[in-house]
């Protein structure tokens, strides 16, 4: 627990309010204001600008601004977050600003009042006791209603709603993770992780993308790219790469433009035999299951 009286004079502005279910997620992010995610279901790996941290159902974690993070999930039941953008105070400069990811804009321009900086640049991770957990979850559905809808009282609740998160994440909080300690601290074979995954990120998926050719882009051996891949993230270089294949697969056959053949041509896989192998093995249901059991039920604000 941390001292939670410093906290008493905010009036957060909340700017998205987000649901996100997915059977696997790997990925990497950098948002302009501080994130709140509660794990209301499965389990992932967070990397906090080069440290790892498992977080798993019950978990909750508040991500300052600019702060660089990699979130792989493991296991195989379904990722899900309930995810809230604030700032911890309203401004009508930063009200202007739109919900949006950072991460390849130049780092000189991206700034941070020391009045949103409350956190010292130190992500929290709480364990919520199973006694506040339905609790929680009651104030985040609430939440996320209200934002999508237009009620008076509307910014009200979103404040409330958005207070009441952060103090039950900050009494039940076990730690703060980052800041300048850890800072000094990182390595330069975090750079590297970094410029892999944006590479793998930013490829054409129907392209070449073995371990060889990645290490190649950043500039290491293979050996050593690989090795310091499974040391930080906790997967394999290749099955990292196959994560986001699959995810990107996923991602297409939701929006009901593709087919599951096409899903599969355009992540680069050899055959449709492949892709249904791949894709069960890693979420342990296959391609067609998925569109039933999946996107014919998910319902609400999922995103």
């Amino acid at each position: 627990m941390i001292d939670i009286s410093g906290f008493e004079q905010i009036s957060p502005y909340v700017r998205m309010v987000r649901l996100k279910k997915e059977a696997s997620l790997s990925g990497k992010w950098k948002d302009i204001d501080n994130v709140f995610t509660y794990i209301a279901a499965g389990s992932a790996d967070f990397i906090l600008d080069g440290f790892r941290y498992s977080l798993h159902t019950g978990n909750a974690i508040i991500i300052p601004p600019y702060m660089t993070h990699v979130i792989v999930s493991n296991g195989t039941e379904s990722l899900i977050q309930y995810i809230v953008h604030f700032d911890f105070y309203e401004s009508e400069e930063r009200k202007r600003l739109l919900h949006k990811d950072v991460l390849d804009e130049d780092e000189r321009h991206l700034t941070v009042s020391s009045q949103e900086n409350i956190l010292g640049n130190q992500a929290v991770i709480a364990e919520i006791p199973e006694a506040d957990r339905n609790r929680m979850i009651f104030c985040y559905l609430n939440l996320l209603r209200e934002f999508f809808e237009d009620r008076s009282g509307k910014n009200m609740i979103l404040k409330a709603g958005c207070m009441e998160l952060l103090i039950t994440t900050l009494r039940n909080c076990v730690g703060l993770k980052g800041g300048q300690e850890n800072n000094r601290r990182k390595t330069k074979s975090w750079i590297h992780i970094e410029n892999a995954v944006e590479y793998i990120l930013g490829s054409d998926l129907t392209e070449d993308l073995g371990n060889e050719r990645i290490a190649e882009a950043v500039g290491v051996s293979t050996n050593y790219l690989t090795s310091i891949f499974q040391t930080y993230l906790g997967v394999s270089l290749h099955k990292y790469v196959l994560n986001v294949r699959i995810e990107r697969a996923q991602q297409m056959m939701l929006s009901g433009k593709v087919n599951v053949t096409e899903a599969a041509n355009l992540t680069g896989f050899s055959s449709i035999h492949v892709f249904s192998k791949t894709f069960k093995n890693i979420l342990g249901i296959s391609p067609s299951q998925f569109l039933d059991d999946i996107v014919t039920k998910d319902q609400g604000h999922i995103v």
